[in-house]
């Protein structure tokens, strides 16, 4: 392969996602030459790129239990004008505490934070190989030597002392050897959780009268439209309400495979645009009505592969509020596993008091000496997955990530003999919440 360039960091952060943003900014601001690689044009991922703009949960239980750089960045926009904190001793729903974020507000300011902190950005240059060395322990027989990227110049080469997986799917870790897991075959909730297609409503200008009109014709126009289970049965004053918002599941694929993924895009679109042309048959006569303006550019993903680490985060753990002896943040939300089609969704709430940890050793990847995993590949079995995914807990395990390359780095030492004490230190200076003793009310 023709290598057009090569360049060398201390840290290289691949994916840059809400996990890969934190884990950038952490370890710029410790010193580390930081650099960032992004597929996308943007930064954000699932939560700018695909169109969630909710970022879920920093609050439970009445306090606030996952902070760090990831609540620096909502609250910057928030001060903006661009966020909204929900009060945390509001009683509701957990869905109530996402923090809502203006989508170009929130890629403006990750740029902003990523430049301050002095990151090296490769927007839209997919990672494309991972270059391994034997690294002479049979525990862990690899070490990453660089990461490949596709630029426009051609395939770049970043070497790194240190990379953090935060692709979602693993991708860095596949490439490098890691072993992994992915969904399960023999659920009885099928072998992978949907995806959204999100898309989003215009404003209709139908009167109340007019909407139960389109409401009423819908249930036929639905019934007979090609649609998926979980859109045929929505009527329009719902997705009117929503704004279409995390609606149009698309079922039974898996996201790691690029065939696959290319199936699930046409499906989720034909969805859409059979949905459009329902609402249109079922408008009011005279009336231009167009209803869905904005549609994200892909499936947005919930589960792929669980990247094999030194430890594993169990559901069992999680419901319990276990504090892992090595934990480095806090997560938080309900087991939220997606059923295909329309079957609903299996959830299982965890009680006052019940804070679950993320152990270092769970982001540690087995395979090599100095590479980590970050947000929803991090190692787990499923139905934690089902929870630890969600945004704000990527955020608090990104920002783990870097901070323990970044103690690494500072002494000349492999990941695995990074002092614990330090990493969480460091991580207390920068603002995280390492254990429940860090909650204050």
């Amino acid at each position: 392969m023709r290598i057009v360039e090569e360049r060398s960091y201390d840290l290289v952060v691949c994916g840059c996602g809400v996990a890969g943003f934190c884990a950038a900014v952490q370890g710029a601001r410790a010193g580390l030459r930081t650099a960032v690689v992004e597929r996308y044009e943007m930064p954000g991922g699932i939560l700018t790129v695909m169109g969630n703009n909710d970022v879920a949960q920093f609050f439970a239980h009445h306090r606030q239990v996952i902070r760090g750089i990831g609540w620096e960045f909502v609250s910057r926009l928030a001060r903006m004008g661009y966020a909204e904190i929900p009060d945390k001793m509001r009683d509701g729903p957990h869905w109530i505490y996402g923090v809502h974020v203006n989508i170009p507000a929130a890629a403006y300011l990750m740029d902003t934070m990523l430049a301050e902190a002095g990151v090296d950005l490769y927007y839209g240059q997919p990672v494309i190989d991972a270059e391994t060395e034997p690294s002479g322990d049979s525990a862990h027989p690899v070490r990453l030597t660089s990461v490949l990227i596709a630029s426009k110049e051609g395939v770049r080469r970043l070497a790194a002392r240190y990379v953090i997986d935060a692709t979602g799917d693993g991708d860095v870790s596949v490439y490098a050897g890691a072993s992994f897991e992915c969904g399960d075959p023999d659920s009885e909730d099928g072998f992978l959780q949907p995806g959204t297609l999100r898309f989003y409503l215009e404003e209709s200008g139908l009167s109340p009268t007019e909407i139960r009109r389109v409401d009423e014709a819908m249930r036929t126009a639905a019934a007979a439209a090609p649609l998926p289970d979980d859109l045929r049965g929505i009527p329009y004053s719902r997705m009117l309400a929503k704004r279409g918002n995390n609606l149009g599941h698309v079922s039974g694929f898996n996201a790691a495979q690029s065939d696959a993924r290319t199936a699930s895009q046409v499906r989720g679109r034909a969805a859409v645009f059979h949905l459009q042309e329902a609402l249109r048959r079922c408008g009011v006569p005279g009336r231009d009505f167009s209803p869905i303006g904005v549609i994200a550019p892909e499936v947005g993903v919930r589960e792929t592969r669980r990247i094999e680490c030194d430890g594993r985060m169990t559901a069992e753990r999680y419901i319990a509020g276990y504090e892992y002896p090595d934990a480095v943040c806090t997560s938080f939300y309900p087991i939220d596993l997606h059923r295909t089609g329309s079957r609903g969704i299996r959830q299982i709430f965890l009680t006052d008091g019940q804070l679950p940890t993320v152990p270092l050793s769970a982001l540690l990847v087995r395979h090599a000496t100095n590479l980590l995993v970050a947000g929803r590949c991090a190692c787990g079995d499923r139905l934690a997955n089902s929870a630890y995914r969600v945004k704000a807990s990527c955020m608090a395990m990104g920002q783990a990530a870097a901070a323990c390359a970044a103690v690494a780095h500072r002494h000349g030492a492999a990941l695995r003999d990074a002092d614990l004490e330090e990493i969480r230190a460091l991580l207390r200076e920068n603002g995280a919440i390492v254990t429940a003793a860090d909650v204050t009310d």
